[in-house]
């Protein structure tokens, strides 16, 4: 598609999931305010206090759960890489290793999203396990949902 000399073939690039997996992350993150798990952030934006809730609410539990499903392992044996700048603002990536830890999981599923929003998933080393990280970050986001009823009845809308 192209707008007054502008190409925006490149954004055709990104798959139906990784669409998907853009709108199901910002109603989650929505929820999880919605419920109580925001702080102020910087410049005293809102923003999730992704630590607390999956201290609170997932835990040691459902890592037990999560760790052996099979939906999940592209994020837990390869987690995404990381996009980083160095001192001269040149991009670079960063492996990551293995997930051992709920925390660790989580982090995982969101670098899954930052990567997609703000630019890593379009020419990234990732591009040929993109398709598997969006469906392993969208199982772990069902799980929860799954697991958490409050934060479900407030993700769906229905009070």
């Amino acid at each position: 598609m192209t707008a007054q000399g502008v190409n925006y073939s490149k954004t055709e690039e990104v798959l139906d999931d990784g669409i998907r997996l853009f709108k199901i992350m910002m109603r989650l993150e929505f929820a999880l305010k919605d419920i109580g798990f925001c702080t102020p952030g910087r410049r005293q934006v809102a923003e999730v206090h992704w630590e607390r809730y999956v201290n609170e609410r997932l835990g040691l539990a459902f890592w037990e759960k999560i760790k052996d499903a099979a939906d999940a392992e592209p994020l837990i044996e390869t987690p995404p890489m990381k996009q980083i700048a160095d001192n001269y603002g040149n991009l670079h990536w960063r492996k990551s290793g293995a997930v051992s830890s709920i925390q660790e999981l989580i982090a995982a599923m969101r670098r899954v999203r930052n990567n997609l929003f703000h630019g890593g998933k379009s020419g990234d080393p990732d591009a040929d396990r993109n398709a598997m990280l969006y469906l392993a970050a969208l199982f772990v986001i069902d799980q929860i949902l799954q697991e958490d009823e409050g934060l479900r009845t407030s993700f769906s809308g229905i009070y």
